[in-house]
C-alpha cells in the first residue's frame, strides 16, 4: 500500500552520482579526439563531472561533516535540489556539439540520451 514509486527511486542514485560517472568517459573521450574550442568545452565538462562526484563522496569517505570546504561542497550537490551539479556539467559537453573541432558525432548522440533520461525521471519526480 505505501510501496515507493520505482521510478522515484531509480531518480534518487542517477541523479546523485550516476549521471555524473556516466559523463566522465563521454567528456574525456571528447577532449581526447576534440579539437580548439570543442576539447576546451569537453574538458570543462570533465571537470565540472569530477567536482560534483567529488563533493558527493569525498566528505563521506574522509569522515569530514564540518568546515567552509564540506558546506561548500553541500552548497554545490544541493544545487537546484540536486540537478544544479548535473546540468551545469553536462552544459558545456552540450556546447562542445556545435563549437569548432568537435569529432565523433556518437558521443553527443549518447550524451543527449543521458540528458533525457536525467530530465525525463527528474520531470516524473516533480509532476508525477
Amino acid at each position: 500500500m505505501f510501496q515507493p514509486d520505482p521510478i522515484i527511486l531509480a531518480f534518487l542514485p542517477v541523479k546523485q552520482g550516476l549521471f555524473l560517472l556516466a559523463l566522465l568517459p563521454l567528456a574525456l573521450l571528447r577532449g581526447i579526439v576534440a579539437r580548439r574550442a570543442a576539447r576546451t568545452a569537453a574538458l570543462v565538462a570533465l571537470a565540472l563531472a569530477v567536482l560534483g562526484l567529488l563533493a558527493r563522496y569525498l566528505p563521506e569517505l574522509l569522515n569530514v561533516y564540518g568546515g567552509p570546504l564540506v558546506r561548500a561542497a553541500g552548497a554545490w550537490r544541493n544545487l537546484l535540489g540536486g540537478m544544479g551539479m548535473n546540468l551545469l556539467a553536462a552544459l558545456p559537453l552540450l556546447a562542445s556539439a556545435v563549437l569548432p573541432g568537435r569529432r565523433w558525432w556518437a558521443i553527443d548522440a549518447v550524451h543527449v540520451l543521458l540528458l533525457a533520461g536525467l530530465l525525463g525521471l527528474w520531470a516524473y519526480s516533480l509532476w508525477g
